[in-house]
């Protein structure tokens, strides 16, 4: 089993891959989804088409679109029960797509790791090994790319479920909005 540690503090933290093990949700998703300022920069080191800065506002209305076209159960837990099957594929595909792009790095991180140990020996090996290396840097690079649009498509939808389970009517996302919003909670809860 490969695993991954990490420094902390003067001591070492060995990280399991939860989203391999955890029943995937959007709580499991936010801390395995890849960062979408990591995915711009991979993107661009690769020459990929970088991904729609405004996916997650597009998924958000697309799903809050099917959501009105249906016709819900007017009962709370049936309704609940029906916007929750529309969101699970969603948020499974997200953490499976992640799930994918960490081991494909982890793949991609071991292929460097005997390309670099090759060079330091010399050998007939080297170029299979940078050959594998380089495919996996890639493949790593696009699944990279692949889980960040999943995940921002479920982070959108999971937002408009949010609308229709609360019953409240959707409205497209608006940063300056949502942080009055919450000045406004925080200052009632002060008082």
């Amino acid at each position: 089993m490969r695993y991954e540690t990490l420094s902390l503090l003067g001591g070492n933290i060995v990280r399991f891959p939860v989203e391999l093990r955890a029943k995937p949700s959007i709580e499991l998703l936010i801390d395995v989804a890849p960062d979408s300022r990591e995915v711009e920069l991979i993107a661009e080191a690769f020459g990929f088409d970088a991904s729609d800065p405004e996916g997650r506002g597009k998924a958000d209305r697309a799903m809050a679109e099917r959501i009105a076209a249906m016709d819900l159960p007017v009962d709370r837990e049936a309704r609940r029960a029906t916007l929750n099957g529309i969101l699970r594929p969603l948020i499974d595909r997200a953490v499976a797509a992640c799930a994918q792009a960490r081991q494909a790095s982890m793949r991609s991180d071991a292929d460097n790791e005997k390309l670099a140990i090759a060079q330091i020996e010399g050998g007939y090996w080297i170029a299979p090994l940078r050959e594998a290396a380089d495919y996996w840097a890639i493949e790593a690079a696009r699944l990279q790319i692949v889980a960040h649009e999943a995940a921002e498509a479920a982070h959108g939808a999971d937002r408009a479920v949010a609308f229709a389970m609360r019953g409240e009517a959707w409205r497209p996302a608006n940063a300056e909005d949502d942080m009055n919003a919450v000045i406004a909670a925080h200052n009632a809860r002060s008082r």
